[in-house]
């Protein structure tokens, strides 16, 4: 494009607290979703010089908008946003603006008052795209119908403030959709499949290997056909069948969004062949104008990350970015901003670029923060989009790293099964240098705590809480590190495997960390147990003709005991040739307690995840489980239970009970749930306990129909005593294993204590 022809900065829209995720051209103005949970219409602060002969500045148009609404209802960020005009939905003549959200429902407002006339619910996860299915298709004949995508896999289509029907078929999350004239449906997926649906959300006639990776935008590309954008970094553009005819290149990052415009005549020799542009944002903080054909005509730099693109009728480019701003760009020499505008988006992004810069390279001197640039980080290390935390893990302890959108950096992210939830770990700062995590290669070396390390990690341990330092050298025990930075910070230790994992991955070690030249040895470091904590020195080296062949080396390190320490040989060698060891577990210097009130939000809903598995006879019924319902308020008395068992035994007797029979009865009933399904229970019985008032839940839960029999070999189901025997909680003690010396407790019946 020459450069009077090219995109220029005509207004910066200023309203929203963060990330601008989603955008709408429409007849009511410009509509934009953010991560800041709400959706906002613009309006145009005057019609500019096409509607008036006048101009009210230099440059023609004013340029400037306004915010008209904001639509406040949702309770996560808001994504995609879509006008219906009137008469295109029967149950809305007319009109309504529809909003998606993270917080799994589509939400349909009224424009002129920015009331709230519908919350439709039905996806379980984030709904990621929306699009309006035109009359004439299944259950929707008289009036079109609303469409949306999710991360569940499916697409769905609403009508009467209703599901009407499911499309599924992709194995991936869905993530971009668009309804094409004629009414047939595409819809883009993490399987990097394009699905075509038949008219009016009819079964699926044909899919696309579209991309090598997940396929994030898709638009309409008049004349041509339409285009997708992936995480593959690529643009590729397809005619009506599905047949190829471009890819756009030029990308280094994750592209989420594309969209199109047939310029206005005046415009189209610098657009091309029918006057086509495409668009196209991406993580790399650029958008890119391109021809049709695959040439690259403009790159627009932004301060951060591009979420959304979008066209006015009129040519002009709005884009999404997460600097929580949205800018609109025209290549009318009549529409532009004032210059200084420009220049000032010019002095920010450089601004921004020397910072990063700067913290790349002193951010590593002082101990680091930043650096998680592509650059540091280790290599094989799979970086995602922030999409992927809306989806549970696939297993207990399973690590995500996701980049912020916002900040750039690598953010490491670990799953817990039991709380139901990710958990931040903290920023990926710095990677092995040389490639191999180990040796062959130097790195800058960092400084903290007046030493210099070969790695310094960030790691957040609770939320508005300052990260702390973990420092290491390559070689260093990663359960030695972990458990020498849980003592330093008293942190639970039942952290010690998420802080290993997190050590492994971020310093390029696969299985096995590298302390010496003469020999790989196991991921535990040299004769460590992962079990019992407890080391060895690594023997002296023997002649190779008196040194017998060893068995494989196990990850306890060889003939060790991992519950007791011991090893199976004499004096201080175990059979296989290896040292024995000594227990360090003993005495326990951290200590879990029962007085320790687990996350009550993520309880409440592991227990309803559960319910719902399980037959009618032992499900818990949907008064108990209404929202300020039996369930709710059984949960918000643990805290009081938890925060009183520190008085006195005297001044807990003088208590009024917290824990009532009817509390009890409720978790009676959980209590004989199967055992994989019963720990939620526990958690609340070993609170419960705690209520040492006369009356209270320890007196209740001792009583002996409750309680069950000390003596019994095997406890009689549903008593208290049966539900640790039966998840298996007891069953170290009845094969001669010691009790675990770790948890502490207050005072209550001592008699149920030790079966917890």
């Amino acid at each position: 494009m020459d450069t009077e022809e090219q995109f220029h900065l005509r207004a910066e829209l200023h309203g929203h607290d963060e990330d601008v995720r989603g955008i709408s051209i429409c007849s009511l103005g410009l509509l934009t979703g953010s991560r800041d949970k709400t959706a906002k219409l613009w309006l145009e602060d005057s019609p500019g010089p096409e509607a008036s002969s006048s101009s009210a500045t230099p440059h023609g148009d004013t340029g400037g908008y306004s915010v008209a609404q904001t639509l406040v209802g949702h309770t996560d960020f808001v994504g995609p946003v879509l006008y219906a005009p009137p008469g295109s939905l029967i149950d809305y003549p007319q009109g309504v603006i529809i909003t998606g959200s993270r917080d799994k429902t589509i939400r349909v407002w009224e424009p002129q008052t920015a009331g709230c006339l519908a919350v439709l619910e039905g996806h379980e996860y984030q709904v990621t795209a929306l699009g309006l299915l035109p009359p004439g298709g299944p259950g929707h004949a008289e009036g079109g119908a609303i469409l949306s995508a999710s991360l569940d896999k499916t697409l769905r289509i609403w009508r009467g403030g209703k599901c009407v029907s499911t499309l599924t078929g992709h194995q991936g999350p869905v993530l971009c959709l668009l309804v094409l004239e004629g009414g047939e449906v595409l819809s883009g997926s993490g399987d990097t499949s394009v699905k075509m649906w038949a008219p009016g959300g009819g079964p699926c006639i044909h899919t696309i290997k579209a991309h090598t990776d997940t396929v994030r935008g898709m638009c309409m590309v008049p004349g041509l056909g339409f285009a997708t954008a992936s995480h593959d970094l690529s643009v590729r553009v397809w005619d009506s069948r599905g047949s190829l005819l471009a890819e756009l290149v030029g990308h280094s990052a994750i592209v989420y969004t594309v969209a199109a415009v047939e310029m206005p005549s005046a415009r189209g020799p610098a657009a091309g062949p029918g006057g086509v542009l495409l668009a196209s944002g991406s993580e790399d903080n650029t958008v890119r104008i391109w021809r049709p054909s695959g040439e690259c005509v403009q790159v627009l730099e932004h301060p951060g990350n591009i979420w959304a693109v979008d066209f006015t009728p009129r040519g002009d480019l709005v884009t999404g970015c997460s600097d929580a701003v949205a800018r609109v760009w025209t290549v009318r020499p009549e529409a532009r901003g004032d210059p200084a505008l420009e220049r000032a988006l010019a002095n920010l992004i450089s601004e921004r670029k020397a910072a990063k810069e700067a913290a790349a390279a002193g951010g590593d001197a002082a101990g680091g923060g930043g650096g998680g640039g592509p650059a540091a980080l280790p290599p094989g290390l799979k970086v995602e989009d922030a999409f992927v935390l809306s989806q549970p893990g696939a297993r207990d302890g399973e690590n995500k790293f996701v980049r912020d959108g916002a900040t750039g950096d690598v953010v490491a992210y670990h799953w817990d099964s039991k709380a139901f939830q990710w958990e931040k770990i903290g920023v990926v700062v710095s990677g092995p240098q040389g490639g191999g995590g180990g040796g062959g290669g130097t790195s800058a070396r960092k400084f903290f705590a007046g030493r210099e390390w070969d790695f310094v990690f960030d790691v957040d341990i609770g939320e508005g809480l300052p990260p702390k330092k973990l420092a290491m050298n390559r070689g260093d025990n990663p359960y030695l590190v972990a458990q020498s930075f849980i003592t330093d910070n008293e942190l639970p230790p039942y952290f010690v495997e998420q802080i290993v994992q997190f050590i492994l991955q971020n310093t390029g070690q696969s299985g096995a960390a590298k302390p010496g030249a003469d020999a790989i040895v196991d991921i535990t470091g040299g004769f460590c147990d992962p079990f019992t904590g407890g080391s060895g020195s690594r023997p002296a080296p023997r002649p190779a003709a008196a040194t017998p062949a060893a068995p494989p080396m196990s990850i306890t390190g060889g003939g060790v005991d991992p519950f007791t320490g011991g090893g199976g040989g004499g004096g201080g060698q175990t059979s296989s040739g290896f040292p024995s060891h000594t227990p360090t577990h003993i005495p326990c210097h951290t200590s879990l307690t029962f007085d320790n009130v687990p996350n009550l939000e993520a309880l409440g809903r592991k227990i309803r995840e559960f319910n719902s598995s399980l037959s009618s006879p032992q499900q818990l019924s949907e008064t108990d489980l209404a929202a300020g319902g039996p369930l709710d308020a059984l949960l918000q008395k643990l805290p009081g239970v938890a925060a009183a068992a520190t008085a006195s035994s005297g001044a807990a007797a003088a208590r009024t009970p917290i824990i009532s029979t009817a509390d009890l009865a409720l978790l009676q009933r959980m209590l004989v749930w199967p055992p994989d399904k019963l720990f939620p229970a526990l958690d609340i019985a070993r609170l419960t306990v705690l209520d040492g008032a006369a009356g209270g839940g320890g007196e209740l839960l001792a009583a002996p129909v409750v309680a069950g029999d000390l003596t019994a070999a095997s406890p009689t189901p549903g008593t208290v005593l049966r539900a640790p025997y039966q998840a298996g909680v007891l069953g170290r003690r009845r094969k001669g294993f010691p009790p675990c010396p770790s948890i502490s407790f207050h005072s209550s019946p001592p008699s149920l204590m030790r079966f917890f």
